[in-house]
């Protein structure tokens, strides 16, 4: 690397990484790796990709196709426990680099990096957008305890899925080919392609609490939303009208939804509801939906993973 590039790359890393601890007994996580050596971890396990200034335009970015790396520059990231449109916390950093991203080029480095050279990392990362000099990050989304799963939640899941617009992109059956899969762009106006949930393997972790944490905080950047409480709370409709909702759908499903609907609270008995108890009703659904999207993967047999695993990694840079 020219001395003239690490010497300015040591220079925002020598601001964000503190050269002594913040108490005797309590040294900051990362602390014990120097700006020097906190700039060469970044430039041998990020830069061939994110680039040398974290602008997602390393020189092998232009071969891995969709996804693209991440712009460090901008401050938007996927993976938190943050609500929508706030920063993620350090922990979401780390999470992310340690756990990797499923499905994508980016590795998981817990086993390359020890937890020190990982923390490293991402305060030298945070170094590279301005708004984590000027914004702290919103509290964590709560993560309530897991419902049991019983058949019934499983088949309200299915019609939470329907009436909440996820087929829209998703498709009926989960794969990802909803009507309009093809035109879903990402907030950089490039094309992104909608997940698979027979898949499983999701990006942002895998058990239903991580499945949770993805609906109510969205990923930030790209079209899918964080279905916040008023999003859930969706009235019922006494004469099980479902037009608006039933294309794609089969007569059986059709009918599964308008008996549900009818069963629903109308709009005059959720404004009636107390926040505990609209509270309840979000949950309710909000874990259906969880479940419905965990029992949609399947088996991932050799020949699945040899040829449609992964398809976002298949797909040409720009198309």
């Amino acid at each position: 690397m020219p001395q003239i590039v690490r010497a300015s790359i040591c220079g925002i890393a020598a601001v964000l990484l503190p050269s002594s601890p913040m108490g005797a007994q309590d040294p900051a996580p990362g602390a014990q790796v120097s700006a020097v050596a906190a700039a060469e971890l970044y430039a041998d396990a990020c830069a061939p990709c994110h680039g040398r200034l974290g602008e997602g335009n390393g020189r092998g970015a232009a071969r891995l196709g969709s996804p693209e790396p991440r712009d460090f520059t901008v401050g938007v990231f996927k993976f938190r426990t943050t609500p929508t449109g706030s920063l993620p916390t350090d922990a979401d950093i780390f999470r992310t680099i340690a756990r990797g991203v499923p499905g994508t080029w980016m590795p998981a480095w817990k086993d390359l990096l020890s937890e020190d050279e990982t923390w490293a990392i991402v305060h030298y990362i945070k170094g590279f957008s301005e708004f984590f000099a000027i914004e702290d990050p919103d509290p964590p989304v709560p993560l309530p305890t897991p419902l049991e799963v019983t058949p019934e939640l499983l088949s309200e899941g299915r019609l939470v899925y329907t009436v909440l617009g996820c087929a829209r992109c998703h498709g009926t059956s989960g794969r990802g080919d909803g009507p309009s899969a093809a035109e879903l762009t990402d907030d950089w106006d490039r094309e992104i392609v909608p997940y698979d949930f027979t898949r499983g393997g999701y990006k942002n972790g895998s058990t239903p609490s991580d499945i949770y944490r993805t609906l109510v905080t969205g990923l930030d950047g790209t079209p899918m939303p964080a279905f916040e409480p008023d999003a859930v709370v969706f009235p019922g409709d006494p004469e099980g009208d479902v037009t608006s909702l039933s294309t794609g759908l089969d007569a059986r499903t059709a009918e599964e939804l308008e008996a549900y609907l009818r069963h629903q609270p109308t709009a005059e008995q959720i404004s009636a509801m107390d926040s505990d108890e609209r509270e309840r009703l979000a949950q309710h659904r909000l874990w259906a939906l969880v479940f419905y999207l965990d029992a949609l993967q399947r088996p991932r047999r050799w020949w699945y993973r040899l040829l449609v695993e992964q398809p976002e990694l298949t797909r040409e840079k720009g198309r």
